[in-house]
């Protein structure tokens, strides 16, 4: 019988062929000594990238499914993988530093560890924020009214700003899931991901089921990668994550915690398209961000069906 490998390398591919077929290369040469088995899943492309990845790595396992959202077919994936870890990787990642070898080594002498990421930048350089603190009333509001930016107010945000934070080790309530290693022990204690969530809200939610079954969650900065297509710049990805969001409260929060939420998100979309009402006559790029605004608000309000709902 053939051992498990160390790291089952799943990657969750949706049209974007050239991207995924480029992270895919970068993922293998950064593989270093540790065994790996690959698992992509393509759901629903019509790009034609499952064929793209058949030809290039005839070694590697596609399965197609239609579009069943990223948590589903991560756990397609999730059913199949053998490795000690699983490594859930976005298919817009390219690793610019570090090998699998050295994370893979970092958590083995880590074994309270269950989840673990890297840094992660954006195309242009700049540090992508990927440590997150919990959703709550508080922070949603101090982000809709800007109070998370003033001094000693940081934790009124989820995101943790603090750079110098990302180049130490840190624990985490949530890390950003595009690149997220996780222990095979810690997935049975936790379970799968929640197939509910068809974008967005996934991870989140399974590091604070991986928290609650009492695994650690951490940025280890080992490696290096840029995420190229991480920003939420269309209207419908704004909608689908407001929604998630509120997917996430509905399943952790009590009523009254989920009323507050709710209305501070609501607030949050309200106060931005106000603001970007005045130019958006005038600058497409402000127009195009007030239309994302308002159609989040839409679904937050109930006035608008969210983008994508997993099948069923």
């Amino acid at each position: 019988m053939t051992p498990a490998p160390d790291v089952s390398i799943v990657v969750v591919t949706h049209e974007g062929r050239e991207r995924a077929l480029a992270t895919l290369r970068s993922a293998r040469a950064a593989t270093g000594g540790v065994s790996a088995e690959w698992l992509v899943v393509d759901s629903g492309s019509t790009d034609g990238t499952p064929d793209a990845v058949e030809r290039e790595f005839p070694r590697m396992v596609v399965t197609r499914l239609p579009n069943v959202g990223f948590a589903a077919a991560n756990n397609v994936a999730l059913r199949e993988a053998r490795g000690r870890y699983v490594l859930l990787l976005n298919p817009d990642i390219e690793i610019l530093e570090g090998t699998l070898e050295e994370l893979v080594a970092a958590v083995d002498d880590r074994p309270e560890v269950g989840a673990a990421s890297i840094v992660q930048l954006w195309p242009d350089g700049r540090l992508q924020r990927t440590i997150r603190r919990f959703p709550s009333p508080s922070r949603q509001l101090g982000e809709a009214l800007f109070l998370s930016r003033l001094p000693g107010l940081g934790h009124l945000r989820e995101e943790e700003w603090d750079a110098d934070a990302y180049e130490r080790e840190v624990s985490a309530d949530w890390l950003v899931g595009s690149f997220l290693l996780v222990r095979r022990e810690a997935i049975a204690d936790a379970g799968p991901l929640d197939e509910r969530f068809f974008l967005f809200s996934e991870e989140t939610d399974w590091c604070r089921r991986l928290r609650g079954a009492g695994w650690d969650v951490r940025h280890l900065p080992l490696m290096r990668a840029v995420h190229h297509t991480g920003r939420m710049l269309r209207p419908d990805l704004y909608a689908q994550n407001s929604h998630s969001k509120l997917l996430y409260v509905r399943k952790h929060f009590g009523p009254a915690r989920r009323g507050a939420f709710r209305g501070a998100l609501a607030l949050r979309h309200a106060l931005r398209v106000a603001a970007l009402a005045p130019t958006a006559l005038t600058r497409p790029a402000a127009r195009g961000r007030a239309h994302a605004e308002a159609k989040a608000l839409a679904v937050v309000l109930g006035l608008a069906q969210p983008p994508a709902r997993p099948p069923g």
